[in-house]
């Protein structure tokens, strides 16, 4: 009976604990945090990488339940896209596959700019032809354009 109020007072501290280093963690922003996105374009369509952190929480939570379940924010991230496939979730990355997101004119692919929702700290695009171009602190792809 003695160890009851020790185990109700440690659970007090565990959580505060926790909740204070949640938030030096995440510091205010939403539990993922979107690092690093890679796009390989394949014709009018693209295959997306996706590297992010999660906060705390959020890791022990994908730990103990799987990574399936930050599919919606994923999928909300790219909402813009219209129409994206979640091929594979991580504990840190996902592979995302999106239909056309460019569009055929003459010779070449034309990309036209869609809005991510939020910001990732470095957007990297990879063309047919191998050149890549990065932006940082985006919210955004750029428009662009690209040949077969």
């Amino acid at each position: 009976m003695k160890l009851t109020p020790f185990l109700v007072i440690a659970l007090i501290i565990s959580l505060f604990s926790f909740s204070a280093s949640n938030d030096l963690i995440s510091d205010g922003e939403e539990y993922i945090h979107f690092n690093q996105v890679t796009m390989s374009f394949q014709g009018t369509d693209a295959v997306i990488s996706i590297s992010y952190g999660l906060d705390m929480f959020s890791s022990m939570y994908v730990f103990l339940l799987g990574a399936h379940n930050l599919e919606p924010a994923i999928d909300t991230f790219f909402s813009d896209f219209g129409d994206v496939e979640v091929l594979e979730v991580g504990r840190d990355n996902a592979v995302i596959f999106a239909k056309d997101v460019s569009r055929k004119n003459d010779d070449f692919y034309l990309h036209d700019s869609h809005d991510l929702n939020g910001t990732v700290d470095v957007l990297t695009m990879i063309y047919p032809d191998g050149s890549t171009r990065s932006v940082t602190d985006t919210s955004s792809t750029p428009d662009t354009f690209y040949s077969e």
